[in-house]
């Protein structure tokens, strides 16, 4: 899977699903990333978001 730097930089703004360290979807919203795993078939993924710089992530 790729670092942490290359998640920023590639993705940033997105989220990203992963599975067993592997990005599985990516999209601009959840929900597009959860329509993405219903179609392929992908349960219990890591879903995050990626953020943008200076942008600061909100965990719940």
């Amino acid at each position: 899977m790729e670092n942490k730097e290359d998640l920023e930089r590639e993705h940033s703004g997105r989220y990203v699903a992963i599975r067993r360290e592997q990005i599985v979807a990516i999209g601009r919203t959840i929900h597009e990333v959860y329509a993405i795993l219903k179609e392929l078939h992908i349960k219990n993924p890591l879903v995050a978001y990626i953020p943008k710089e200076g942008e600061e992530a909100l965990l719940i």
